[in-house]
């Protein structure tokens, strides 16, 4: 059971970790930017794939970005290329980080020790046998 609390701190840390990243490099400049809006613009389907790519790791540690990438048969060039675009729009960061932490959120409730829970009282009186 402490392995499951662990691994649910870890993955917390682990979107956070992400959330700072995100908010870092969103604000540092780029050599390389161009003045082309179409360039720039992420559609829902890039959206959703990056979250996607990013909700898969948060689920399985193990994995590495080029295996989820493999499993989606995407190129690490086209999701480094779409990951950037995305850290230059702060409305898009947050849309990430909103979708993640709530991800995170579900995920450590669904494993949250039942301990947490008040004991049943119909239950306990049900378990307690009659008295002649």
């Amino acid at each position: 059971m402490s392995s499951r609390i662990i691994g649910v701190l870890v993955g917390v840390v682990a979107v956070g970790a992400l959330v700072v990243a995100l908010d870092f490099s969103s604000r540092a400049p780029l050599a390389q930017e161009s003045g082309d809006a179409d360039v720039e613009t992420v559609t829902p389907a890039e959206l959703d794939l990056y979250i996607s790519v990013y909700t898969t790791m948060q689920a399985d540690h193990d994995l590495t970005l080029d295996q989820v990438l493999a499993q989606k048969a995407v190129p690490l060039d086209q999701f480094r290329n779409i990951e950037r675009r995305i850290q230059r729009q702060d409305r898009l960061v947050k849309k990430v980080r909103d979708a993640l932490t709530a991800q995170a959120k579900q995920r450590s409730a669904q494993v949250a020790p039942q301990a947490d829970k008040p004991p049943d009282p119909t239950a306990a009186a049900a378990s307690t046998p009659a008295q002649p």
